[in-house]
């Protein structure tokens, strides 16, 4: 396996794991309560998504290049594919 491929983007990877806590949802043998659950679980990780690991994104855009050191990714590439997920 070469290394550009060997891990996961972190937080399309998050994305992931969240919409299938969303998926629990449908899932009609499950009772209706521990669906609304799921439904709470899914809104609560994507708020906190959005407040601290899309915020960090936005900052890091924010920041004169100079002041900070070379990245391994573009802050905007990776806001890209979020906004994309």
């Amino acid at each position: 396996m070469d290394t550009e491929n060997r891990y996961f983007d972190r937080e399309l990877s998050w994305l992931s794991f969240n919409r299938l806590v969303l998926e629990q949802t449908k899932d009609k043998s499950l009772p209706l309560f521990e669906r609304i659950k799921f439904c709470a679980i899914y809104d609560s990780n994507l708020d906190e998504f959005y407040r601290i690991r899309v915020a960090y994104y936005q900052s890091l855009i924010e920041i004169p290049k100079k002041s900070i050191k070379k990245l391994e990714y573009s802050p905007k590439s990776v806001l890209s594919n979020i906004k994309k997920k």
